[in-house]
């Protein structure tokens, strides 16, 4: 998942992240009546539609209030029944067959249907859509022939109809892939594969901009947002809080929750959303660099190595960085292990794209990005540019994160000691850098990064693949695209191994993006909380379901 670069939260949180509590009566021994959850994500999402949002302050909210087919299980080694209550796969390996749950309704009545998965599945790869997170669905059939066609093409209509998506009867969801991909069942359990409703869709119509008005974000997203989830919107305040509350529909086949609100609070500042836990207002809280050392021994600490990479995004499309020799010698100029040693006080240094944790994590095989100040220079003479020529170049950040604005200054200070390279910082609110990255207005900044979404390397490898969503350093290497596509398909591991090598071998070389740290998260979670669970891919406390935890009094 796309990391907002207000540093916060990876946000696959999902309906029951946490059961938190009001104080007060009880509704059993040692149990709170009201079961509340008051929590900050980064920033206000800049969409409720499941099929365009990609941050992780996005996932936040549509984890909770659409549910697809399938989820993580809570050991972070399978997925699982959700929406459908059971999957199967044919012989061929080719066709995905999802039986779902008699009885679910969308939060308005009205039955969830096979057809409003189709539909759903139909618009994240119709060009005309836009969606981030289309090339995940790459492996259905026809998916990438239709998904690259020009959005004003008069035959697209019958050409999205091709697509391995159908409706067998209401209960059936059926979908046919180009050739076997066994890690197509992480694709069926992201927030992104939940149902759209088309006449809700319609019903809305779009903006002036030609975008779905029923996601967009505001009081009228209560009526406007009809969700098949645990939650349903009820109340959205622009640039501070969203609330969620039991959806009094849902037949899904989870447990109903058990929580009686939920109050995501848009807070871009750690310092701010640290201070809020602080005073009680506030039952889960990131922590801000200048209190890592203050929480270390605290009994609220939640510790969790996270499959979570960070990295400062190159625009290669932009001189100087269309330079790969360039952007090496800014990546050897980098001193991570003071990041994480002196600046972060945790973590691991990274050079890498796939972090510890995972199978083809290969640091021996990749060193091209290693920190040597010589190699550096070297490098920087060898690309024909001088550090004069470098003065200038801007990086931009999230200047509403005190976290992002020290890793910014971090590496100011590193090109200028290594490099004798001055660069400005230029600081924005967080939805403004997001969308400066997403549509090339940059030269270099962060950090961002990415959070595994599932635990396959295909989840990090292809984000970086040509005219992904995700790319934001409109980077295209035929050698790394090639081994990519050939790792996907791969009928085992040892080959989908042998090409996913090369893959990372060329971006570490190529240099698009500068790796700095493999994050582990610390947060602090208030004592009343019991039963929270953490998992790898999650920097809160990972992807909970409300009937494992236990709430008590305070």
């Amino acid at each position: 998942m796309q990391l907002g670069t207000a540093f916060r939260a990876l946000a696959l949180t999902t309906a029951a992240v946490f059961a938190v509590t009001a104080c007060g009566g009880s509704s059993g021994p040692g149990l709170a009546a009201t079961q509340e959850l008051r929590a900050p994500i980064d920033a206000e999402p800049g969409t409720l539609d499941p099929t365009r949002t990609q941050w992780n302050y996005e996932a936040a909210v549509d984890r909770n209030i659409f549910e697809s087919p399938l989820k993580a299980s809570m050991d972070f080694k399978n997925a699982i029944p959700s929406a459908a209550d059971s999957f199967t796969v044919d012989s061929t390996g080719t066709v995905y067959t999802f039986k779902l749950h008699p009885g679910a309704k969308w939060s308005d009545g009205v039955p969830v249907k096979a057809a409003d998965f189709v539909y759903a599945w139909q618009r994240m790869l119709d060009p005309r859509v836009a969606a981030p997170y289309s090339s995940y669905y790459y492996a259905i059939k026809n998916a990438a022939k239709v998904n690259g066609m020009s959005a004003k093409d008069p035959g697209l209509d019958a050409a999205v109809q091709s697509l391995g998506l159908k409706a067998v009867d209401d209960n059936t969801f059926e979908v046919t892939l180009e050739g076997p991909a066994s890690y197509f069942k992480w694709i069926a359990s992201l927030w992104t594969s939940a149902p759209v409703r088309k006449d809700i869709v319609e019903k809305y119509g779009k903006d002036t901009s030609g975008n779905d008005k029923w996601g967009a974000v505001g009081p009228a997203a209560v009526q406007t947002v009809v969700g098949n989830g645990q939650f349903m919107l009820s109340e959205v305040v622009n640039k501070d809080h969203i609330t969620l509350v039991p959806n009094p529909n849902y037949a899904g086949a989870n447990p109903k929750a058990t929580l009686t609100k939920i109050t995501l609070f848009e807070i871009e500042d750690p310092t701010v959303e640290y201070a809020k836990y602080k005073s009680g207002e506030l039952d889960i809280t990131a922590i801000p660099l200048a209190n890592t050392e203050a929480v270390r021994n605290s009994p609220e600490l939640l510790k969790t190595p996270e499959l979570t990479v960070f990295w400062v995004d190159i625009n290669v499309t932009k001189a100087p960085f269309d330079n790969p020799k360039v952007r090496l010698a800014v990546a050897q100029a980098i001193d991570r292990d003071a990041l994480v040693n002196n600046v972060l006080k945790k973590g691991y240094a990274q050079t890498t794209l796939i972090p510890q944790g995972m199978r083809n994590y290969r640091p021996d095989l990749v060193a091209a990005q290693k920190f040597d100040p010589a190699a550096a220079k070297a490098t920087l003479a060898a690309s024909g540019v001088t550090a004069a020529q470098l003065n200038g170049t801007k990086y931009i950040y999230s200047s509403a994160s005190s976290t992002a604005k020290t890793l910014a200054e971090f590496v100011q200070a590193q090109l200028k000691a290594n490099l004798g390279v001055d660069i400005v910082l230029d600081g924005f609110d967080t939805n403004t850098v997001s969308s400066r990255l997403g549509s090339g207005n940059y030269q270099f900044g962060g950090p961002s990064g990415w959070g595994a979404d599932y635990p396959d390397s295909q989840d990090w490898f292809d984000i970086m693949t040509t005219g992904a969503g995700n790319n934001f350093s409109k980077w295209s290497n035929s050698t790394y695209d090639t081994a990519v596509k050939a790792g996907d398909v791969a009928a085992t591991d040892a080959e989908r191994d042998t090409f996913y090598e090369t893959a990372e071998k060329t971006i570490v070389a190529d240099a698009p993006i500068i790796f700095l740290y493999q994050r582990t998260a610390w947060h602090l979670v208030k004592p009343y909380v019991k039963g929270a669970v953490s998992t790898p891919n999650d920097d809160w406390v990972g992807d909970l379901f409300t009937y494992t935890i236990q709430i008590t009094t305070h």
